[in-house]
């Protein structure tokens, strides 16, 4: 393949390089959360998926995110369900849908794993003021926020 070429597209790779070698940095060296249980790399995007949602999460707007078939998304909830993770209740704006939410205790799981992720990682940040990080939060949320 050959080189990208083209301001806008180099900037966007080096982006993406940033994004991934610091993905890496998030993961190394770090017990996951709920490891012990074996989840898929999917359960374990849908958790985190139902941890940030600033909305309702319902089925479809789950499959729509983990870019994944309503019915694989049925699966992934009984499954998580059945591990004691979720748990699903009636939409308040459509009571023939359901809503996902984590459990108290996976939640709680999910939190110890950020606040050690966060310890773990906050000196990569000292270069940054409050200004630049609340730059760089917004910029990552403008291409990651949800549909």
């Amino acid at each position: 393949m050959p080189p990208i070429k083209g301001g806008r597209a180099v900037r966007v790779a080096s982006v993406l390089e940033s994004v991934t070698l610091f993905a890496r940095a998030i993961t190394a060296e770090q017990k996951a959360p709920f490891g012990e249980r074996g989840l898929s790399g999917t359960q374990m995007q849908a958790l985190f998926t139902l941890a940030h949602s600033r909305r309702d999460v319902t089925p479809s707007r789950l499959a729509a995110t983990l870019g994944v078939t309503p019915g694989a998304v049925t699966q992934l909830v009984d499954g998580l369900r059945g591990e004691g993770l979720v748990q699903t209740s009636v939409n308040p704006a459509d009571a023939r849908s359901r809503v996902i939410s984590l459990t108290t205790d996976a939640a709680r799981e999910v939190e110890r794993f950020e606040r050690a992720v966060i310890a773990r990682l906050a000196p990569r940040f000292d270069r940054l003021d409050e200004a630049d990080l609340e730059r760089l939060s917004a910029l990552l949320h403008a291409i990651t926020e949800e549909p």
